[in-house]
């Protein structure tokens, strides 16, 4: 689960290891050097069910919105970019 910041107070977050990525709402992921099968989410405006791989040259989810304060990313192969938005203060 990756929650965006605000979500809970910061020492909460370093108890559970929480890693805190960005403010949203524009978020993507991004296969590192290789494919990415079986890439599931939630709490995207357009989620991933696993039925397509992200890789170069095919998907890459660059430009997906969240819609819930948690978003769920699973996959059971290479290594992914969670990318989001980081608002101005």
């Amino acid at each position: 689960q990756i929650p965006f910041l605000g979500e809970t107070p910061a020492n909460e977050q370093a108890n559970r290891g929480v890693t805190v990525v960005g403010e949203g709402p524009t978020c993507g992921l991004i296969p590192i050097g290789c494919r990415c099968d079986n890439v599931r989410t939630t709490g995207l405006k357009w989620n991933l069910d696993g039925s397509l791989p992200l890789e170069f040259g095919g998907l890459v989810s660059t430009s997906n919105r969240a819609m819930e304060k948690i978003i769920t990313v699973e996959s059971s192969s290479a290594p992914l970019i969670f990318t989001a938005e980081v608002t101005a203060a």
